[in-house]
């Protein structure tokens, strides 16, 4: 069972508030039996890379969705039927409750999700996630160009999670192209994604005779796609993981107002001792240095950071520099 942390400790107030809704969410809907798995930024946060979120999202059945309503009321939250096709809205302290139960793709919650489902522990809660699986195939579906996080957190699913590749395969019937193409891009980024895997998509869409051919290809037939990885694949994989989280930082150090439009350049080297991060550049302010160090120890908080960025003074006295 996994621990994680899905919200900032820099805003401990609202770490607090969203712990207590969180934990009221759970009580109303489990009092009541309503069957519920977590998904959104939760189960993002949970199942693959560390993130923040202040909302919280639950997926439900269909026929449960006036019950659920109804247990959160009880449980203090104001409540509202934002769209009877999919989703209704709940609010307790200031934090907004999605209670999904059609997602896009007409995927529902079934058997086969709450079968697969995962617990993870966070802030001393055991919570029920929807698998990884299950949710690629949701972040892919959900993905648009308002929401380009969902194609993020698909990417760092497929990065950080275990995944069953067959059962992927299996729950990609949902949306095969938009998970084929989820799968090259992961591929063009580095990331580790078996190449029978996209050879079983393509050839599920476009059928046999297009140029993609893997001998034993049915799963179903009792070939399965799972296996040991030597050391090599194994270590490509990490190397993986890393190259995305080394994206992922310089993405945070541009978008932190903090630090304004630093040029700095970071690298990601793993080795014997563990992963390493090297930042380099030249920055005026030894507070901006400090802050390079403070962001990426929180982004990888097991990797030694080497800040080799260089002060640079000023010139004194009004003096310019020749």
């Amino acid at each position: 069972m996994r621990n994680f942390k899905a919200v900032s400790t820099e805003n401990p107030e609202l770490q607090e508030r969203f712990d207590r809704v969180l934990q009221a969410v759970m009580d109303s809907l489990e009092t009541s039996g309503i069957t519920y798995l977590f998904i959104g930024g939760v189960a993002s946060a949970g199942l693959g890379r560390p993130r923040s979120t202040t909302d919280i999202d639950i997926f439900i059945r269909p026929e449960d969705r006036e019950r659920t309503l109804r247990a959160l009321d009880a449980g203090g939250f104001s409540t509202q039927r934002t769209d009877p096709a999919w989703l209704y809205k709940a609010f307790k302290e200031n934090i907004l409750v999605d209670i999904i139960f059609k997602s896009k793709g007409e995927i529902y919650l079934d058997h086969q999700m709450m079968h697969r489902r995962r617990m993870t522990e966070y802030h001393g809660m055991k919570l029920w996630l929807v698998s990884p699986e299950d949710l690629i195939v949701i972040k892919a579906l959900a993905h648009s160009e308002a929401t380009p996080g969902h194609w993020h957190d698909a990417l760092a699913l497929l990065s950080y999670a275990e995944i069953d590749w067959d059962y992927l395969l299996q729950r990609a019937r949902k949306a095969p192209r938009r998970v084929l193409s989820l799968l090259l891009y992961a591929q063009s980024n580095d990331l580790w994604v078996p190449d029978a895997v996209v050879a079983h998509l393509y050839e599920d869409i476009f059928g046999a005779g297009h140029g993609v051919s893997i001998k034993g290809r049915e799963p179903s037939s009792g070939a399965r796609l799972g296996r040991r990885f030597s050391h090599g694949e194994e270590k490509r994989r990490s190397d993986s993981h890393l190259k995305y989280d080394v994206e992922r930082l310089r993405e945070e150090f541009a978008a932190d107002e903090r630090l304004g439009e630093l040029d700095v350049e970071v690298i990601g080297e793993s080795g014997e001792q563990g992963p390493r991060i090297i930042i380099r550049g030249e920055t005026m302010s030894g507070e901006h240095r400090q802050l390079l160090t403070h962001v990426a120890q929180n982004r990888f908080p097991n990797c030694h950071i080497d800040n080799q960025v260089r002060i640079i003074e000023s010139p004194s006295n009004g003096t310019e520099a020749a």
